[in-house]
């Protein structure tokens, strides 16, 4: 069954209960600070992240597929949920996190164990939505074999496969095991110049993802500058250009778990 959600609202939800699972120990984007932190600036003083981990989310909706029909009911043994990955004729979303990822960043793709609107609110208001989504790896789904339309199915016993002509098994976590894992882990420079290398590192995916397409023989009318990313990071090298960068072209949340923040005097 369709989705009774939006991805904005399933989006909204999860990144404001990862901020209050986490705690100090999260940064979440567009809001450089967090209240987290704007509650420990005082007097003349405003704050800034200048270092911790990034992580990258590509939120997706569930198809509830329970009907014993339907395609992959005997492979799940039962009732179970689908979503859906861009397929490479359409979009380069998945070689874009996949190349991202192994640049070792940390990035996931989230997709909730619900479909419906009433049991977004209800996980939402018990803080359950982290214990109720899953996350896959782009590196844990491979490279897409072909352009066609390729999609994933797990249920809530965390079996996932990758459905292709031929079903491949991936690994599946809760978002709330797979961010703890995350937190403690070395902070890397988050200040001017580790911005510039993150999306140097985005530049470069998406530039390897254009020449493997256009081997293809596939095109679009409308490319992403990559001339024009470095120099709006260059002009303006902050988390916010990061976000905004990682939003329009991974279609990607940014979040910053174990910040490492510096107190700077306001203006």
């Amino acid at each position: 069954m369709t989705p009774s959600i939006s991805e904005f609202s399933y989006g909204y939800a999860v990144t404001s209960e990862v901020v209050k699972f986490l705690g100090p120990a999260i940064a979440a984007a567009p809001q450089f600070p967090t209240l987290y932190a704007e509650g420990q600036a005082g007097g003349g003083y405003d704050v800034k992240i200048v270092g911790g981990s990034p992580v990258f989310l590509q939120f997706k909706l569930s198809h509830n597929m329970e009907r014993s029909n339907a395609k992959e009911f005997r492979l799940m043994h039962g009732p179970y949920y689908r979503w859906h990955l861009h397929s490479l004729q359409r979009s380069d979303q998945h070689n874009l996190l996949l190349d991202l990822e192994s640049k070792g960043n940390a990035v996931a793709y989230v997709a909730p164990v619900f479909y419906q609107s009433a049991e977004l609110n209800t996980h939402y208001l018990n803080d359950q939505i982290l214990d109720h989504s899953v996350t896959v790896l782009p590196s844990d789904i491979g490279p897409l074999p072909d352009a066609k339309d390729h999609y994933v199915v797990f249920n809530r016993s965390g079996v996932a496969h990758r459905c292709s002509e031929k079903p491949a098994k991936v690994k599946c976590d809760t978002l709330s095991r797979w961010l703890t894992g995350r937190v403690n882990r070395p902070p890397e420079d988050l200040g001017a110049g580790g911005v510039i290398r993150l999306v140097d590192e985005i530049v470069a995916a998406v530039k390897s993802a254009r020449s493997s397409r256009l081997s293809e023989k596939w095109s679009r009318p409308k490319e992403v500058d990559t001339e024009e990313l470095k120099r709006v990071i260059r002009a303006r090298p902050l988390l916010e250009t990061l976000s905004l960068i990682s939003r329009t072209v991974l279609d990607s949340e940014l979040l910053v778990v174990n910040p490492q923040w510096q107190r700077i005097a306001k203006p």
